[in-house]
Formats: structure tokens, sequence, C-alpha cells
């Protein structure tokens, strides 16, 4: 009894493993960005493997027009859902732990850390 279908479990298989890698990115990673980095990237890559193995399985159109609109969907949503954490998270005056460049700072986000939580300016 062999139940491996090739074209429906390697796409299954594949998102399976990048939603792997994200819970051990998420586990492993030293901050809140590295951590986001990881759980957006391959959680959207991941599910569109599922989604796709799933597709295959189905092989009807109702089901495969659905997937791709949810896909689509998470496609769109979840890489601006985690930008709009880190930019909430750098604003609220976590700094990463890795260096590089600021750009936040570059764009003059970061003056917003230096201001008095009652919105007075600082004082120099």
């Amino acid at each position: 009894m062999n139940d491996f279908v090739p074209a429906r479990d390697i796409p299954i298989l594949l998102g399976a493993f990048f939603v792997l890698s994200a819970a051990i990115g998420l586990m492993r990673f030293p901050d809140l960005y590295s951590r986001l980095h990881a759980s957006s990237k391959l959680v959207t890559l991941g599910s569109a493997g599922i989604f796709l193995g799933v597709a295959l399985e189905f092989a009807q159109t109702e089901a495969l027009t659905r997937l791709i609109a949810v896909l689509l969907f998470q496609f769109l949503t979840t890489p601006l859902s985690a930008y709009l954490i880190a930019q909430a998270a750098y604003l609220r005056g976590l700094r990463p732990l890795l260096e590089g460049p600021d750009e936040w700072q570059a764009l003059g986000k970061a003056a917003l850390l230096d201001t008095d939580p009652n919105g007075a300016p600082p004082e120099r």
C-alpha cells in the first residue's frame, strides 16, 4: 500500500519543512526582528507549499480558486503585518541586537524615540 503521490506530497513536505524552519527560527533567533523575519517569510512559503499540495489533491476548480484567494491574501498581509509589528517595536524603543544599517533612523523615525510620552520635545 503506497499512498505517496509525488505531485501532491512533495509540495506539502516542502511546506511542512518551511513551517518547521520557522518554528526553529522563533526559538533560536535572538531578538524580535529576526524572529519576525523567520516567521513571516517561512510561514508564507510553507503555507504556499501546503496549499499547492491540497489544491492538487482536490483537483477541483472551486477549491483551487479559494486556495489561490487565501494564498494571495496571505502574501499581501503577512509581510505588511510583520513590518508594522517591527516598526511599532522600534518606535517603542526596542533596538535590534544585530548590527547593521539603521534605515528607520535614516528616515527620521528614530527622532520619535526622543520625545516625551506626553508629547513634549526632548531637552537638549
